[in-house]
């Protein structure tokens, strides 16, 4: 009796090995990278939690640093014009662009936390509850070409000399590749702008026009196989924006849900904005 149940034992453990490898593999199937060109790729991804809003589909962009120069463009730097993410990328040349950042209703122009490209500032204060700073354009070639700041462990002086380019912004999953818990007395959702780096050390552009609360959203990124090593919120609502041109594919993305504020699905066009992370290829 005592073998008779240590073989059905066997058989159960067995079948739930099986069971959840092909769930594994189920799940790695239906993720699939698009190659654009060297360096660039793109996929488009169900989310997990549908809803009425738009079409419950994630977009994210996947860049290379070693084939592709990261810019931040800031209006204060040129003629202080608003413009959208696809005329700052036809002005600049861009292959690709999305928004640098928070701007303050007051202080349009400006990003609400730290923000420098090279010998021009945007704003030189560090904002004390955004916790996420994206590093690039490092001064020295042994440092990674791309990465995002803690700064709830890393200390952002050991950072601002070492790299020409920083973005301050909210954190969505710390350094650990955990997910960052936001606390919020009345539960946003809306639609939504990330920028994150993988555990190879690549960008990704993510973008979602379904509106999901921060929340909702880091737990689902997570749950991807992209190997995400940490990521920080940019923008929501009409204005989170994702623009594309590769010669042969062109994505255009532009947000609409904010709740309470602006809670339709109405918007049907990029807005203008004072700041944008841009893409060039490498020469």
């Amino acid at each position: 009796m005592k073998k008779y149940f240590k073989g059905i034992l066997i058989l159960c453990l067995i079948f739930t090995v099986t069971v959840v490898s092909a769930k594994k593999k189920q799940k790695a199937v239906g993720f699939k990278w698009q190659h654009i060109e060297k360096g660039l790729s793109a996929a488009v991804v169900k989310a997990p939690k549908i809803t009425r809003i738009s079409d419950s589909k994630v977009t994210i962009l996947k860049i290379d640093p070693k084939f592709f120069k990261f810019d931040i463009i800031s209006a204060t730097e040129h003629d202080s014009l608003l413009r959208t993410v696809k005329d700052w990328s036809e002005m600049k040349g861009l292959v690709a662009a999305i928004n640098a950042g928070m701007y303050g209703l007051d202080k349009h122009l400006y990003n609400m936390g730290y923000m420098k490209n090279f010998n021009h500032v945007n704003n030189p204060n560090l904002r004390d509850n955004y916790k996420a700073m994206a590093v690039f354009n490092p001064v020295d070639s042994t440092l990674p070409l791309f990465q995002i700041v803690d700064l709830t462990n890393q200390s952002f002086d050991n950072y601002k000399d070492k790299y020409n380019s920083c973005t301050q912004c909210m954190r969505m999953i710390d350094n650990n590749g955990k997910p960052v818990e936001w606390i919020q007395k009345h539960k946003m959702r809306c639609s939504m702008v990330v920028l994150a780096v993988d555990k190879d050390g690549n960008a990704l552009f993510i973008f979602t026009r379904t509106p999901y609360t921060p929340n909702e959203f880091s737990k689902f990124l997570l749950s991807l196989p992209i190997g995400i090593h940490s990521a920080m919120y940019l923008e929501g609502g009409p204005e989170a924006s994702l623009y594309v041109n590769s010669g042969d594919t062109v994505i255009e993305k532009f947000g609409s849900y904010v709740s309470r504020t602006y809670a339709h699905d109405r918007n049907d066009k990029f807005r203008k904005m004072p700041n944008v992370i841009g893409i060039r290829r490498k020469s």
